[in-house]
This record gives C-alpha cells, sequence and structure tokens, in this order.
C-alpha cells in the first residue's frame, strides 16, 4: 500500500511539472508574440510599410547568402551585409515586385549602388548598376509596366520596361523629357517620404 501512494504521489507531481512547463512555454510564448507586436508597432512609425515584412526579409537573407552572393560571402565584412527593400506592383497584376537596394561600399561607387528587382516569386528581373535612391515609379507604364525614374548625373532617366526587363544602368540612357517626376509618382528609398527598414544578412 505504501508503494502505491508513493507512485500516485509521483505521478501528481509528474502532471504538476509538466503543467508548470507548459504554463511556462505558453506564457514565452504570449511574451514574444507581445514583444513582436511591441517591434512591428514601432517600425510602423518609422518606415513605410511596404519595406516591413520580416518573413520576406529572411527570404531575402537566404537568397542573398545561398544564391545570390554565394560567391561573395566569405569574403565580405559584417558592415557590408546590409539592405533594404520595398514592395510594389508594377505591372498590376495584384502581385508585387520587390526592389532590393544595397547600402555599402561593397556595392557602391561614385555613380551609385547596386539595386536589384525580384519578382514575387524571388527571380531576378533586373540588376540596377550605378543606381541613386530615391527611385520614382510613375503611374504611367509601357508594355505594361510602370515606368521607373532615377536621377543621374543631375538628370532624371527614364526607365521603361522591354522585352522582360528594364534598362540596368541608367548613366547609358539619355537625359528624360522632362526634369522632374509627376506628383503621382511613388517615391522609394526616400529618408522623407519613403524611409525603408534596413536589415543584415
Amino acid at each position: 500500500m505504501k508503494y502505491f501512494y508513493l507512485i500516485v504521489l509521483l505521478f501528481i507531481l509528474t502532471v504538476s511539472c509538466k503543467n508548470k512547463q507548459s504554463e511556462l512555454k505558453d506564457h514565452n510564448k504570449e511574451q514574444k508574440i507581445e514583444i513582436n507586436e511591441k517591434l512591428k508597432s514601432e517600425d510602423a512609425n518609422k518606415y513605410v510599410s511596404q519595406s516591413i515584412d520580416e518573413d520576406l526579409a529572411n527570404n531575402l537573407r537566404n537568397f542573398l547568402i545561398n544564391d545570390y552572393l554565394k560567391k561573395d560571402i566569405s569574403g565580405m565584412d559584417k558592415k557590408d551585409r546590409k539592405f533594404q527593400f520595398y514592395k510594389v506592383d508594377l505591372n498590376a497584376d495584384g502581385n508585387d515586385e520587390i526592389f532590393v537596394r544595397f547600402l555599402t561600399p561593397y556595392f557602391c561607387g561614385t555613380g551609385g549602388c547596386t539595386f536589384l528587382l525580384l519578382d514575387h516569386n524571388g527571380e531576378i528581373i533586373t540588376k540596377f548598376t550605378v543606381t541613386r535612391a530615391p527611385i520614382f515609379v510613375e503611374k504611367k507604364d509601357v508594355n505594361g509596366w510602370a515606368i521607373l525614374l532615377v536621377k543621374d548625373a543631375g538628370v532624371f532617366k527614364e526607365l521603361t520596361y522591354k522585352n522582360g526587363t528594364y534598362p540596368s544602368n541608367p548613366s547609358m540612357l539619355s537625359k528624360a523629357p522632362y526634369d522632374a517626376p509627376s506628383g503621382h509618382a511613388e517615391v522609394l528609398f526616400d529618408e522623407d517620404f519613403g524611409n525603408a527598414k534596413t536589415y543584415e544578412f
């Protein structure tokens, strides 16, 4: 009989410990959710919503480390491993394309920096070289894709989509037929009008 009570007592203690562990896990999960929601709220006050998406940021990190920069990553300093992104539907198909902006000297020179434009599946549409922020996305389109405007050597250059891509080097283009973007253009990667969150990879 003594053993029976001992077994019952051990069973009760085991169940009690498991319940406490489960409660602790639930509490930790709730705390983590609260912290994430708080960070999201803080980010929403600082950055444009098109640049805040932790799942997309993780997907882009994986793409940069394991694919796009696979050969370069081992030689890069931590300070060089920073990027921003901006989601925008350029061809009105209901799916966002993704601009990726590299910010550091590894990707930038006197003429500008490297940007990528990816489709919603993460495939590269255009790799832009010597390009400066901000990028202006006009409401007007050519071939079903929005016209992009960037400033190069003090003048605006118009980038139009053709044969599956945009021109990759704005410095090779002629001046746009106007001196400024329209008042309806969406402004990407601009600290005053479209401040994007910076991520590390």
